[in-house]
């Protein structure tokens, strides 16, 4: 596989002859199979060999290259005057040492590093962690906003839930929320609350005491849905180039968005096997591990099948999705989605309310609202559990609210 990289046999003796030649050809195998091209790879391959010469230089065989040792590394590369045909003081030398430790540990010539020791939890929150997995359906992103706020609660007010009381509870939640934003003070009410019903459930505090939890003010459905409207929804799509693996897989993410009302993380779970195209229908499975089957429209499952057919790589992972640049593989968060979502408005000149992938939903949603969809009907494609969720988009049709707003009363004049 080293021959893809370098060309002439001259060269890639070099690679083999350098003190990690050993394990060259098995690293070039990995860059190729991550999807890395011929010039990237190449650089990648200078970087690890750079690596091997300078650990030897310094005493330190192949098979000892720790994090440690790749740290003294880049320092290295700063001031680099090596003799060898390999230096540099490029950004690629530094990503081909990480990446070559990386094969290392892989293939097993470098040993693990120890884990390092994490701060473990109180068993009662270990409980409350796995009753939130198995009966709650929450995901793991929702256990570590909320485990942390906890851990808090549990060190002030100590672990006998015995001992839990009203005053206690409230005096808590308003000193942290004190100290936090307004996003933040929700998720320590909704922690807490869920964690006093845990508690109850098990016997270990009166079942009333969740409600001394307060509420954080907050007025629903006081603001207007933040969205784009048809045309600027034209002009995002517009923006990505479908003879391009990028722009192929970015429209296809955002007609998900922008038609069914999916969240990213949504879109980033997708695996092939939640498409079926017999049935022209697709599965999502959203919060608390709902499963629900939306209809496919025809413009979002040929957009999905343009990227599949053509631009989706071959490599064995089930995600729809997967990363245009090497290394390939699923796409690590919702972030990514967010961002492409943030790229293509500034690509297109939009002036949108919002940055980011949940514009798209709301879009969908007063979209369907103008088609004369039912609310039901709104409410159902976009998963809400609670009509109100739905009921915020009603306020979008402004001719209907004219119809039905009553006249502001005249201010009788006082007498002189």
């Amino acid at each position: 596989m080293l021959g893809f990289y370098v060309q002439g046999k001259l060269r890639r003796g070099r690679f083999r002859e350098c003190p990690a030649g050993e394990y060259v050809e098995g690293f070039a195998g990995w860059l190729r199979s991550a999807g890395y091209k011929r010039r990237p790879g190449q650089l990648r391959l200078r970087g690890a060999a750079h690596l091997g010469y300078w650990a030897a230089a310094c005493g330190v065989p192949t098979e000892r290259i720790t994090e440690a040792v790749l740290g003294a590394f880049v320092r290295h590369l700063a001031s680099c005057s090596c003799p060898h045909a390999f230096q540099g003081r490029d950004r690629s030398h530094q990503e081909g040492g990480q990446l070559f430790i990386k094969h290392l540990l892989a293939v097993g010539v470098v040993p693990s590093p120890p884990t390092p020791a994490v701060e473990s939890l109180p068993p009662v929150l270990e409980q409350f962690s796995a009753w939130m997995r198995h009966h709650r359906g929450v995901r793991a992103s929702t256990l570590g906003n909320y485990l942390p706020l906890l851990h808090e609660f549990v060190v002030a007010l100590g672990d006998d839930a015995a001992m839990y009381d009203a005053a206690g509870v409230r005096a808590f939640i308003l000193a942290r929320a004190s100290r936090a934003g307004r996003g933040r003070a929700k998720s320590l009410v909704n922690a807490v609350r869920m964690f006093l019903r845990f508690l109850a459930v098990r016997g270990s505090c009166p079942a009333d005491l969740a409600a001394a939890v307060p509420r954080i003010a907050n007025w629903r459905l006081a603001a207007l849905p933040r969205y784009l409207v048809a045309d600027d929804i034209a002009r995002l799509l517009a923006t990505c180039e479908r003879d391009t693996a990028a722009g192929a897989r970015d429209r296809a993410v955002m007609l998900l968005c922008v038609r069914l009302g999916l969240r990213a993380g949504d879109v980033r779970d997708l695996r092939l096997g939640d498409v079926d195209w017999p049935r022209g229908r697709l599965r999502v499975l959203g919060k608390g591990r709902c499963e629900t089957w939306l209809p496919l429209p025809q413009e979002v499952g040929d957009a999905i099948l343009h990227y599949l057919e053509r631009f989706r790589p071959a490599i064995g992972d089930d995600h729809v999705f997967l990363r245009v640049h090497a290394p390939l593989g699923p796409l690590p968060s919702s972030g990514p989605i967010a961002k492409l979502v943030r790229r293509a408005i500034e690509r297109a000149g939009i002036a949108a309310p919002s940055q980011g992938a949940h514009v798209l939903r709301h879009s969908a949603a007063t979209g369907l609202l103008r088609e004369d969809v039912s609310l039901d009907i709104i409410g159902a494609v976009l998963r809400h559990r609670s009509v109100e969720s739905t009921a915020h988009y009603a306020k979008v049709d402004v001719t209907r609210l004219r119809a039905i707003a009553q006249p502001w009363p005249a201010a009788e004049e006082a007498p002189c």
